[in-house]
Parts: structure tokens; C-alpha cells; sequence
């Protein structure tokens, strides 16, 4: 484990300390865009994101839950379509990590950690800072940020992340010296820090965007004076990362709170009921696994009156005692639950997955019956097609594996959803396709020389000419999209059997 751990914390000390990517101008063409498209370009921002994206799959930093992960995209792009740039790309995701941050990278992609999730006390706080971080994107402030320091680099970035990939190892004695080995690479955010202008217009471009999208303009202003009011401003002390990435002042929360003042009574805002249930899923789904969560809401019950708990705290006990296989409990406590309109379906999908477990053929019924009403929905899909895993006849097998192929062509661009279909059709006893699927997986992470490498291995079985014409079609697609750096990095794994990170 030690060992692996200073392997991590090397990597991205090295990454830091080398510069192996120059943001200027690749081709000798005459700049026609603005000052920061000649030091960023879009070609170099969506480098960058690529690279990211790899990164957190790769550290396994996503949280793929597909309620959370919708909730997510909903809100982000709810709000991305009243930005002041409502064309512009954009992909969110949240990272289970305890860290109170969200980031803003180029080429549009936003990134929520859970522990700002669970900080937030209500939808339109954690909408006000979606809305900030989007407006980071929409006034390119990386690009601007990078013209103006002139030499920063991917492994700043990367360096960040590979810090919150260290300290999920906290169940390790090694972690804190691992931390502590990459804080070099920390303080090396410093280079990118948006500059004080560039937060306040992100302040006052997100307050518009918020108070369009139809939330609360006091949460914004109400979610940043509580990190002050929390936190010490003595700089001696260890900011949250919100804090220092995303430096506050008094002056900064005045602005924020004299602004929403002037909408206040202007704005009929709406705030969705799912905004409290995901969040009891979230404190469940991102706790590290000697956290007793039943426990947490045993004594939440305990210390609160009855009267005072709200459904979506019954929700998360539900869900608590389920996965700690409590489900006689659970079921019972689910099924006291009101539902409503909006929330509905998270129950009923939790209250099937309780039935999996005690009695399945009550479980296919209300599966089948879901699935009915939601179609095309990935919350009711995907734990339907985990459910007929349970119990494999060729019948869920079959079912399974065309749920799975549906689930892709809704929303083809999801590597999970390739690795679920991988396995159904392992399942279903063909392996060229399952090995197909997981290469588009890693073709999607932008892994491309690893699925390069799996298809060029599903050229040594037997397949007929159609088939290997398709694969052959790939493996010419994916070579060209090979990087250097990623085919010395995985010609490294060869050679030595282990990642260099």
C-alpha cells in the first residue's frame, strides 16, 4: 500500500514539475479570436478537459449513481440554458469526496464535490454556486487566467485531483504522508487561481443566471457568508478548498447579499423536492465503508421529534438499514413515507430494490411496472437491470442485455452505461461484444490506447467478416486519437505491470 501511495504522490509531482504542454499557438495562423484564445484555444481547452475526465474515471472519483448523477445534470443544465452563453458545451459531475469544493475547468466542465453538496442547506445555495462555476465557463476566466500568467499547465490540474484521489485512502496509515507529499502540488493551484475580478463577475453573472433559472437570489450570498462564518479569515489557519480556490471577502458577501436584496420579492423561485433527498443519498453513497450510517440516523431519530423529521430523513434511514441488509426495517420505514409528484419515483425505485432482496418475483412486478411508466429513464434502467442479475435464466438475460443496449443509445456518451452492457452481454455468453462495449468505455474516459489494445485482442478470436471489418473500422478510429503522453504512459503499464500513478 506504501508503496503505492508514493507512486501516486510521485506521479503528480512529476506532473507538476514538468511542462509538457505549451498553450500558445500550434499552427502559424493569424489570431482572429480574442487575447486568450491565442494562449488557450478551443482545441486546448478540450485537451485539458479530456484529460480531467480521464483522470477522475481513472481515480474512480465519479459518482455514477444514476439518481445522483441525473439530479446533477438536471440542475446544471437547467441553469447552463439561462447562462449568458446557453450554447456553450457543458458536462457536470459529481465526485464522491468529503472536500467542500466545486471547480470550473475549460471546455465547460463543472465539477461538484460531495462535501459541497451536503454543506449546502438548500437547492437554491447549491444552484448559486453551479451558477458561479458556470459563469467561469460562459466568461472564460481559465482561458483569461492563463493568458495573463502565461505558463501554466494540465499538471497543475491533475495534481489537484490526484490529492482528493490520495485522501480517499484515509483508511491507511500512509495517507497523511501522502497528503502531505502532495501538498507541493496544492499550493500550485495558486497559478490558476481566478483573479479577485474574474469572482466578482462570477458573483454577478451566476446571480443573474440563478434568479433566471427561477431559484432563491439569496443563495449564493447566503452559502458564501456561511463558509465565512465557519471559517476562520486568519490565513494561518487551513481554509476549506472552496476558500482558497475560490477566495472570499467581506466586501465580496456584501456585494452578493446587497444584490440579491434588490430581486428579493421580484422572483417567484421554485426549489425541487428531490434537492433534500439526494442529498440523505449522497451522505450515504460518498461515506467510506467503516461509517456506520444506520447509526447516524438511529441517533438522528433518537435526538429529534418525531414530528420534526422530514420524508427525505426517513428516506435516507430507509436507504441506510438496505445497505446494511436491515430490509425487513427498511422496507417498513420506506413505505411510511408520503410521496409526491417529484419524489415519487425515487421511493418506489428504492422500495423495488428492498423487495430484490426479500421477495424478487414481488420485485420483477413493480420493476416491469416502472418501467412501464419511465421508458427511457436511466434511474428505473439501470437498477432493473441489476435486478434481473440476481437471479440469471435466459429470459433476464436476455431482458437485461437489451436494457442495457437501450440505455447506450439513449445516452451514448456514458462510459458506465458501456461497462454495464460488458457484463450483460458476458452474461448472455458473447464476449466479442462485451469486450467491444468495454473498449468504447475506454475509447469514452479517453483512454484510447488501452482500447486500442482490447480490440486488437478481439482480432485474435474467430469472427466473421462483418464483424472484423467493425473492429478494424475502430481500432483505425482510436489509433489516431492516441496521444503521446498516452501511449508512454500505458507502454510503461506493459513493461512494468502497474500504472505510473
Amino acid at each position: 500500500m506504501k508503496k503505492n501511495i508514493i507512486s501516486i504522490v510521485f506521479y503528480f509531482v512529476l506532473l507538476i514539475t514538468s511542462s509538457q504542454y505549451s498553450f500558445a499557438n500550434d499552427f502559424d495562423l493569424p489570431d482572429l479570436g480574442t487575447p486568450s484564445d491565442s494562449v488557450l484555444s478551443p482545441v486546448k481547452e478540450k485537451e485539458i478537459r479530456d484529460e480531467i475526465i480521464n483522470q477522475i474515471y481513472e481515480f474512480d472519483l465519479v459518482i455514477t449513481d444514476p439518481i445522483i448523477a441525473d439530479y446533477i445534470e438536471q440542475l446544471g443544465y437547467k441553469l447552463a440554458s439561462k447562462s449568458e452563453n446557453p450554447a456553450s458545451p457543458f458536462d457536470f459531475f459529481m465526485v464522491n469526496s468529503s472536500v467542500v469544493n466545486a471547480s470550473a475547468y475549460p471546455g465547460g466542465l463543472i465539477v461538484v464535490y460531495a462535501g459541497l453538496f451536503l454543506k449546502s442547506d438548500t437547492e437554491s445555495e447549491l444552484a448559486g454556486v453551479v451558477a458561479h462555476e458556470i459563469a467561469h465557463v460562459t466568461q472564460r476566466h481559465m482561458s483569461r487566467a492563463y493568458a495573463n500568467a502565461k505558463k501554466n499547465t494540465i499538471p497543475t490540474i491533475l495534481g489537484m485531483l490526484g490529492a482528493v484521489a490520495v485522501s480517499q485512502m484515509s483508511n491507511s496509515r500512509d495517507a497523511p504522508i501522502a497528503v502531505a507529499a502532495v501538498t507541493s502540488a496544492m499550493q500550485q493551484q495558486s497559478m490558476i487561481n481566478f483573479t479577485r475580478l474574474h469572482e466578482y463577475e462570477a458573483d454577478r453573472v451566476g446571480m443573474s443566471t440563478l434568479i433566471r433559472s427561477s431559484f432563491n437570489p439569496e443563495g449564493m450570498a447566503s452559502f458564501f457568508a456561511k463558509l465565512m462564518r465557519e471559517n476562520p479569515v486568519d490565513q494561518r489557519y487551513r481554509l476549506p478548498e472552496y476558500l482558497r480556490t475560490h477566495p472570499l471577502s467581506v466586501n465580496r458577501v456584501s456585494e452578493a447579499k446587497n444584490r440579491a436584496h434588490e430581486y428579493a420579492g421580484t422572483v417567484d423561485y421554485i426549489e425541487s423536492e428531490l434537492y433534500s433527498f439526494v442529498k440523505e443519498r449522497i451522505r450515504i453513497i460518498s461515506k467510506h465503508i467503516e461509517i456506520d450510517n444506520v447509526s447516524y440516523y438511529r441517533k438522528l431519530f433518537k435526538d429529534i421529534d418525531t414530528s420534526e423529521i422530514t420524508p427525505a430523513q426517513h428516506y435516507g434511514y430507509a436507504l441506510a438499514l438496505h445497505h446494511s441488509h436491515e430490509n425487513v426495517k427498511a422496507l417498513e420505514v420506506i413505505k411510511s413515507i408520503k410521496k409526491d409528484n417529484q419524489t415519487a419515483l425515487m421511493i418506489s425505485i428504492l422500495e423495488a430494490n428492498i423487495l430484490v432482496e426479500l421477495e424478487w418475483e414481488k420485485a420483477k412486478i413493480k420493476f416491469d411496472e416502472l418501467y412501464r411508466f419511465y421508458p427511457e429513464s436511466p434511474i428505473v434502467i439501470e437498477p432493473y437491470i441489476q435486478m434481473l442479475a440476481k437471479i440469471k435464466n435466459p429470459d433476464n438475460t436476455k431482458l437485461a442485455r437489451l436494457l442495457a443496449r437501450k440505455l447506450i443509445q439513449l445516452y451514448p456518451d456514458k462510459p458506465n452505461y458501456y461497462q454495464l452492457l460488458a457484463v450483460t452481454n458476458q452474461n448472455a455468453g458473447k464476449s466479442i461484444e462485451a469486450n467491444e462495449a468495454l473498449a468504447i468505455k475506454e475509447h469514452l474516459v479517453h483512454n484510447n490506447y488501452r482500447a486500442v489494445r482490447i480490440l486488437k485482442n478481439i482480432l485474435k478470436g474467430k469472427l466473421d467478416y462483418y464483424q472484423r471489418a467493425k473492429i478494424e473500422s475502430k481500432i483505425t478510429e482510436y489509433e489516431n486519437l492516441i496521444t503521446d503522453k498516452e501511449r508512454s504512459r500505458e507502454i510503461l503499464e506493459e513493461k512494468t505491470g502497474r500504472r505510473p500513478y
